[in-house]
């Protein structure tokens, strides 16, 4: 196997691009009416598709449920992280040290996804 990318089907490619391109430093490399690919200079890459897309087969036309999947974002500081996301994003948990050591907070992006930004200890 070269690499392994989520792709996430929703009607909001565009809004998914801009977000993450705007927010964690994504960057688009390929982009259509019904696709866009995004890479990140950590490697890592993600991808969104419409529903409904007439060149693909039709298991891959339901858009996502907005319930269910977590991408979750390792950084090196989550509270540099929170702060500097703070007031642009749906924060919807908090900063937090678990007992585990691991300290994260959670956010919703625009297809419903939920970004876990987490620093292990």
């Amino acid at each position: 196997m070269k690499k392994i990318y989520p792709l996430l089907i929703t009607d909001n490619i565009k809004e998914c691009a801009d977000f993450y391109v705007e927010h964690f430093e994504f960057e688009k490399v390929f982009e259509q009416d019904w696709y866009v690919q995004l890479v990140h200079k950590s490697g890592a890459e993600l991808a969104f598709m419409v529903p409904n897309a007439e060149n693909q087969p039709k298991e891959l036309h339901p858009a996502f449920g907005g319930k269910g999947l977590v991408y979750s974002f390792e950084v090196a500081d989550a509270k540099k992280e929170y702060d500097r996301l703070k007031g642009k994003v749906d924060i919807f948990f908090d900063l937090k040290l678990e007992e585990w050591g691991q300290t994260h907070f959670m956010l919703t992006g625009p297809a419903g996804e939920v970004i876990d930004v987490v620093q292990q200890s």
